[in-house]
């Protein structure tokens, strides 16, 4: 008789909670040990011990009161758009809201909308609607509640400007509505991270406007981001922050990043704050690479760079 392999004490205690989790929310997807490299924009990251996929709003408060019970740390995403992972994975639970939370309701000068619904298909609905205002977004890859966390936007506008309310799940588990003067947005800041706060939904007041112009709008700005921007390539969008006065891109461009790689891991050469995985990038080298940036930035110009992608796991 062969004998049965023996189990890590780890990996038993992680088999025993995912399995609790999942008898407390039985309509929701619970995975053991889900590779993040599935669930990022990067296609970077090793395994979420537990990894939640929640049907509702119920299932949702129930993980991240189990991560509270079981004391483990819990890690809540939309679409993974500005996030990477390291390659040892995320210890803990990992709870992602897309594609769930994705409803959306129209109204006669806004929309209602879900967390978990991509800003792609927001501003496209919005244009058949006939309401203007999410035309900055065009591009961004990422969720609206990941959005409304980081105050997401560009030159011509933040989506923290078109909000009038949002329904969030506090930190310890309680629904709450908080004001536009609670989310206290400034540039690529709320107070939703500072609170550890999700967004189940929010309210975005919107323009009547020609069909037409909207379309219009959308396509010339869709085209400048294309024309300037590596879009199609696996990436988290702009690495850094801007600095006041300047644009992050131009001090990494002005000072010869453009194009450094390692591995395949690789400063753009389109863009120098956006990192691109050519391929099978690894999360070690695209730190490497942010260090590489930041430094150069720093010795060439003096600017010490702030991080505007999250970096999570180990």
């Amino acid at each position: 008789m062969i004998a049965a392999p023996v189990m890590a004490p780890e990996r038993r205690e992680l088999e025993h909670a995912a399995f609790k989790l999942s008898q407390r929310i039985p309509g929701s997807v619970v995975k053991l040990c889900e590779p993040m490299a599935r669930h990022t924009t990067f296609h970077i990251g090793g395994p979420a011990d537990i990894f939640v996929l929640p049907a509702d709003i119920a299932d949702l408060a129930e993980a991240v009161r189990f991560a509270r019970e079981a004391g483990l740390p819990a890690k809540v995403i939309g679409n993974g758009s500005n996030l990477l992972v390291g390659d040892r994975g995320i210890r803990g639970i990992v709870i992602r809201l897309a594609p769930n939370f994705s409803e959306v309701q129209w109204l006669e000068q806004g929309v209602v909308a879900g967390g978990g619904v991509k800003l792609g298909r927001l501003v496209k609905e919005a244009a058949e609607a006939g309401l203007s205002g999410l035309e900055s977004t065009v591009g961004i890859p990422g969720t609206l509640g990941g959005a409304l966390a980081t105050n997401a936007g560009t030159d011509t506008g933040c989506i923290g400007d078109l909000v009038t309310g949002a329904l969030v799940l506090e930190e310890q588990g309680e629904l709450r509505e908080w004001s536009a003067a609670q989310l206290a947005y400034r540039y690529r800041h709320s107070s939703i991270c500072a609170a550890k706060a999700v967004v189940i939904s929010a309210r975005l007041k919107l323009q009547p406007a020609p069909k037409e112009e909207i379309r219009a709008k959308m396509e010339r700005l869709r085209q400048k981001r294309a024309g300037r921007q590596p879009l199609r390539a696996w990436s988290a969008g702009s690495v850094f922050k801007n600095p006041r006065g300047v644009a992050a891109g131009k001090v990494l461009d002005r000072a010869g990043a453009k194009g450094t790689r390692l591995g395949d891991a690789q400063i753009s050469a389109k863009h120098a704050n956006f990192l691109i995985n050519r391929g099978d990038a690894t999360a070690a080298e695209m730190t490497e690479l942010i260090a590489r940036a930041h430094a150069l930035a720093l010795r060439r110009y003096g600017i010490d760079l702030e991080l505007e992608i999250e970096v999570v796991g180990e």
